[in-house]
């Protein structure tokens, strides 16, 4: 038996701050080497944050990274550390992981599956590794891998269970998705259980452009248990000591794919006292509100903005927004904005100030009538011939998105669009109007989820944070008299049912009609067809519209690239 504390470090990088970083990971490594640790793990490329796309392709970027990866290693001593970091060998890169102890790199284990789907794009970078580690350390045989590794059937790890390994260690940079943390568990558990090794999966946390990491780092027993785990949503550095038994796990010989090369570490002796910490557990709701939190604060800072613009309209979309802008960076910089026209109802800008009051933050007014009515002046001879439509509605949005931006442009604010993904799905947004903005909170947020979280903002606050009135109101573009989004689109629990199985999940019609005949116990065939039109000749608009936080398994970002000019239909 021999006892081993293992630390894991759930940083927030910043991509392409290597220096930022380095001091960083240099300040964590103090940190564990103070506890007494053994060895401390770290997420992914953490030295150049990931992803860091296209600019591994610059050399400088490459040997910087590698640079620093030597000045940490020289800071090492007591402690075992393993970083992710990008490596060249003859000119070809690596997703790597450096082993280092006692101020010198012991070995790089290079990544061997490389994700290509979804966000990812690793082997437009990357070469695959061939080579497995078991370090062997008080006679304790870990293995090394990194992220997508440890998902693959006959993958490095099951090799390593073969080659008698009893502790698995996985550095990752895993994005959230809000069913993907009961994923990881599950398979992590199901690897302990089966294998009868201990796994230590360290995750990284914090936003990306279009990403939000959640960390939920933690450690499983050798019977599938989880003894330790850190929050979500925040850096940490989790520490566990336990006992472990050195008898080899050894397990029957078979053919492998990969070479093993086995690395013998200085041992170390352990007094520290065993030390196991579980962290809270968030709801589906709670844990997609925090991933758009950290996402919009994360967006904004690592941008090198301080204040936020939102255009207030009395609708939920634009609450939500400035609720989470509000909580994200704080109510004293976040300014809200109403724009009213002739269309616009006293409800709605009252519902507005209180939002605004309750939130604490400041609220302009900005009347457009007198700029509406120039427009219309202006364009008069031109438009008369034909009726009003929506051109003329569409001259207010792109008022409203003028002015926002002024604003921005001269007092240096970030401007946050306010569009949910069942408009950007079916193209019921303004382009150089209410969709102008830098950042795009609750992109990748259906309608349906927006009440869900606004009800849950109410509930965790036990207040009326969001107005009871913007919630059950039915919802309004307010561009023309008497006009409600349920004249242009279906109920919103049916659109983002077709919206869902059509985007998400690739449903063919016929599918999506069955599915809707399920849950609603009729087929509309037509509100099917008619939807997915919209979704299809629309991509035009979503090619241009910033990005927003990805929560869902397929975003309307990086997740789904299609072509705008396309004959395809969907019949």
């Amino acid at each position: 038996m021999s006892k081993i504390t293992l630390a894991s470090a759930q940083i927030n990088t910043n991509v392409g701050d290597i220096d930022s970083n380095t001091k960083k990971i240099i300040n964590f490594i103090k940190k564990a080497d103070k506890q007494k640790a053994n060895i401390l793990t770290f997420p992914e490329l953490t030295i150049t944050g990931y992803p860091p796309e296209d600019l591994v392709h610059y050399d400088h970027f490459v040997n910087t990274n590698i640079k620093k990866l030597k000045e940490i290693a020289r800071t090492v001593n007591n402690i075992t550390v393993v970083i992710g970091f990008v490596n060249k060998i003859k000119n070809k890169l690596y997703n790597s992981a450096a082993i280092i102890q006692n101020k010198k790199i012991k070995y790089i284990y290079n990544k061997i599956h490389l994700p290509n789907y979804g966000v990812f794009d690793e082997k437009r970078y990357f070469y695959p590794g061939d080579e497995v580690p078991i370090l062997e350390i008080n006679n304790i045989k870990i293995g090394i891998s990194i992220c997508e590794d440890i998902w693959e059937n006959e993958s490095p790890v099951s090799s390593q269970i073969r080659k008698g390994a009893q502790i698995i260690i996985n550095i990752n940079s895993s994005p959230f998705e809000y069913d993907k943390h009961t994923k990881r568990i599950n398979l992590i558990k199901k690897i302990s259980k089966d294998n009868k090794v201990f796994v230590l999966y360290t995750n990284q946390v914090g936003g990306q452009d279009e990403l939000v990491f959640d960390g939920g780092s933690l450690l499983t027993n050798n019977c599938g248990e989880i003894i330790s785990s850190s929050k979500r949503f925040e850096e940490q550095l989790m520490i566990t000591t336990f006992d472990i038994k050195t008898d080899s796990n050894k397990q029957k010989n078979q053919k492998e794919n990969y070479q093993t090369k086995k690395i013998k570490l200085n041992n170390y002796k352990n007094f520290n006292q065993d030390t196991l910490t579980i962290a809270p557990n968030y709801s589906k709701i709670d844990s997609i509100y925090r991933a758009l939190v950290l996402g919009t604060k994360d967006y904004v800072g690592k941008n090198n903005f301080s204040r936020v613009l939102v255009a207030v309209s009395g609708g939920i979309d634009s609450a939500l927004v400035a609720a989470i802008a509000a909580k994200a960076i704080g109510p004293k910089n976040v300014m809200g904005v109403s724009l009213p026209s002739k269309y616009s109802s006293d409800e709605s800008y009252n519902d507005a100030k209180i939002l605004c009051g309750n939130l604490g933050i400041e609220l302009i007014k900005i009347p457009i009538n007198n700029i509406h009515s120039s427009f219309e002046k202006s364009l008069e001879k031109l438009f008369n011939k034909s009726e009003s439509g929506l051109a003329e509605e569409n001259i207010q949005s792109r008022i409203r998105g003028n002015i926002m931006m002024a604003l921005a442009n001269k007092f240096n604010f970030l401007l946050l669009a306010t569009g949910n993904k069942s408009e950007m799905a079916t193209g019921y947004g303004t382009l150089y109007g209410d969709m102008a903005g830098a950042f795009s909170c609750i992109k990748d947020v259906s309608k349906t989820m927006v009440y869900e979280i606004c009800n849950h903002i109410n509930k965790t606050n036990l207040s009326e944070i969001i107005p009871n009135n913007i919630i059950i109101k039915p919802p309004t573009a307010e561009l023309r008299p008497n006009q409600l989004d349920s004249d242009s689109l279906p109920p919103y629990d049916q659109l983002d049912l077709i919206i869902k199985l059509y985007i998400e999940k690739k449903f063919s019609p016929d599918k999506i009609a069955r599915e809707f005949k399920k849950k609603f116990g009729s087929i509309n065939k037509k509100i099917i067809m008619e939807n997915i039109n919209l979704i299809d000749r629309n991509e035009y608009k979503r090619r241009q519209s910033p990005p927003g936080v990805k929560i869902s398994n397929l975003a309307l970002g990086k997740d789904r690239r299609l072509p705008i000019s396309s004959g395809w239909k969907n019949l």
